[in-house]
């Protein structure tokens, strides 16, 4: 064996060859490895590249982007030329196998922080076996013969100023999540990368890592979680300054007996738009108001964030689906609003006709301080007179399930006090175009939902007449096409206006929920002087502001951040600043909240 390698090493002595010769050599090596390792990830949902040709390369290209930015980055530092294709390969691999370690042990994908924190890499570490450390020292002695290869490469600067460029141009494609920051937002080269990005399905499905790594790939996924702030922390004096609030807040006393969060999947009207669809609950006695959600067509988690907590989730504060982003950091009791009723003697109960774990509210929940959690498998099965009367287009769930469990929750607790959330799933998109924009569809499904939430409210004034509901849409439907057609949306805050796919619309990056995000809020209580001065307050501010204004005239729960943001956040005014607002929140309040005792 010795000699045969003597020899090869002789011939490329021999061989005056530059090194971009090999670059090409290598790079294809590369792409030819991401491409095998790409299909050993099982792909799951519905998010396909493009099927065109030239489009589907440079799909392939760009989310390939970030293993040439490596390959780069070691031919700059002048690392043996043959050993930057080796080491770029090794880390692919390595990432795939702690990937799929972590997989086994928690069922959830590899992240950024994880790499970062390196607390996978060593639980990694411990899962060596036989083949692994073969594996290791095939790794070792293709390392050598990798530098070996390398010795007769020239590496002129001609070559050094070609790499230099190559990585300038690298950068915006394997680093386009932070595009908006390098060039702001609203920046034309940030538009077209964001506009090009989603027209090639480059897009960070963030709701579900294991799709988006199948469909983007790890390397990208790597980089597509990395966009997420670190944890605030809190100085001494902050975290004394806290607790100081806190334990002056405990003696409140809460006003109700019963109080009821309902957030309702995707329910919006305006005065043209679907009003009428929703009068049965205006003639129930609900008063109502507009506010500003975080979120549109999605993203419902960050909405039930802000209504919990009182915390802005899009400020500068977090980043991301913040429970998603942050379930492994909260701390075991958040100073949320289910926690510090829980202290003051209140059931904390919550239900969502759906699956347990989506948005992580299965590890969620316990931590900000329910109780119990019902999801669907807990519901039973829905009753004929229901069932009978479903549409082929309608996969969610009814919300009488939901209803029905939160009606025995209330019953169950007797004269005890309880605080009930509940998150409805029958109204969820997508909606089908039957002869229309999804206009129709959407219609009916609100109708229904509009009919058991309505039945649900009168079975609870039965019994607490006192209660007090808050029934609130955590987001506009993704009604694109529709919104567009009938003015409820400029064309202006997109970048691309599609046809008839909800889909094919893509906003700019500089859209803000001041352009989207107006959503009903609908309140229900006994005490008229406390619902006039809340919808004073409360009317067109964002939802974390809704919530801690809700606690300030109906609840008085003694939660810091609530008592802080009706304090000194959100104030009756009728002009402000948005940008300004959600960034006021101090990030000693997010720590001490969120995740330090």
């Amino acid at each position: 064996m010795s000699i045969g390698l003597s020899k090869v090493v002789t011939r490329y002595k021999n061989l005056k060859l530059k090194s971009y010769v090999f670059d090409i050599v290598n790079v294809m090596f590369l792409l030819y490895l991401f491409c095998f390792l790409n299909q050993s990830i099982v792909i799951i949902g519905n998010i396909e590249p493009p099927k065109e040709l030239i489009g589907a390369i440079l799909n392939f290209i760009w989310r390939s982007s970030p293993i040439l930015f490596i390959y780069l980055l070691f031919r700059i530092i002048n690392i043996p030329i043959f050993l930057c294709s080796y080491l770029s390969g090794i880390a692919i691999i390595t990432l795939m196998f702690v990937n799929s370690t972590k997989m086994a042990l928690t069922g959830e994908p590899l992240s950024f922080n994880d790499i970062v924190s390196g607390f996978n890499l060593s639980v990694a570490g411990k899962y060596l076996n036989l083949s692994s450390i073969t594996y290791s020292v095939a790794i070792l002695i293709g390392a050598i013969i990798s530098i070996l290869l390398s010795k007769k490469t020239v590496t002129t600067r001609k070559n050094y100023i070609s790499l230099f460029l190559l990585i300038i141009i690298t950068i915006p494609f394997s680093f386009y999540p932070y595009i908006g920051t390098i060039f702001s937002p609203n920046n034309r080269i940030s538009e077209i990368i964001n506009s090009s990005a989603n027209n090639l399905n480059i897009k960070y499905i963030y709701w579900n890592w294991s799709q988006n790594i199948g469909v983007n790939g790890l390397p990208m996924h790597i980089i597509q979680t990395s966009v997420r702030k670190s944890v605030p922390h809190a100085t001494d004096a902050e975290q004394l300054r806290y607790l100081d609030e806190k334990r002056s807040l405990v003696s409140t006393h809460i006003k109700n007996k019963t109080i009821i969060y309902v957030l309702c999947e995707s329910c919006w009207y305006d005065k043209k738009n679907f009003r009428e669809n929703f009068k049965p609950v205006i003639d129930e006695g609900y008063s109502e108001l507009r506010a500003i959600s975080p979120v549109y067509g999605g993203g419902t988690a960050n909405a039930e964030f802000e209504m919990l907590t009182g915390l802005p989730s899009n400020s500068d504060k977090i980043s991301g689906i913040i429970y998603q982003e942050y379930s492994d950091a909260f701390k075991p009791k958040v100073d949320a609003l289910p926690n510090t009723l829980k202290n003051k003697g209140y059931i904390t109960f919550a239900a969502h006709n759906y699956q347990a774990d989506f948005w992580y509210r299965n590890k969620i929940y316990p931590k900000f301080g329910f109780d119990r959690f019902d999801s669907i498998i807990n519901m039973g099965d829905l009753p004929p007179e229901y069932s009978s009367i479903k549409k082929p287009w309608q996969w969610q769930p009814d919300d009488y399930l939901l209803y029905n469990a939160a009606l025995k929750a209330i019953q169950n607790a007797g004269n005890k006090d309880i605080f009930v959330h509940l998150i409805t799933m029958s109204t969820h998109g997508p909606y089908q175009h039957i002869n229309d924009y999804g206009e129709g569809v959407y219609t009916y499904e609100i109708n229904e939902a509009v009919k058991r939430f309505v039945q649900f409210s009168q079975q609870v004034e039965k019994i607490d007449p006192n209660a007090v509901i808050v029934f609130y849409g955590d987001h506009k439907p993704p009604l694109n096409k529709y919104f567009v057609e009938n003015g409820v949306l400029p064309s202006n805050i997109f970048n691309k206006i599609g046809e008839e796919k909800d889909e094919d619309f893509v906003f700019k990056m500089s859209t803000t929920p001041l352009d989207f995000g107006d959503v009903p809020v609908l309140i229900k209580s006994n005490d008229k002087d406390a619902i006039k001065k809340f919808i004073t307050d409360a009317n067109g501010k964002p939802f974390f502001c809704v919530s801690s204004l809700v606690d300030k005239h109906f609840i008085q729960s003694g939660l810091v951040s609530f008592n802080h943001n009706a304090k000194h956040v959100c104030e009756n005014s009728d002009n402000f600043n948005y940008d300004k607002l959600i960034n006021m929140t101090p990030s000693w309040i997010y720590s001490m909240s969120l995740f330090h005792d």
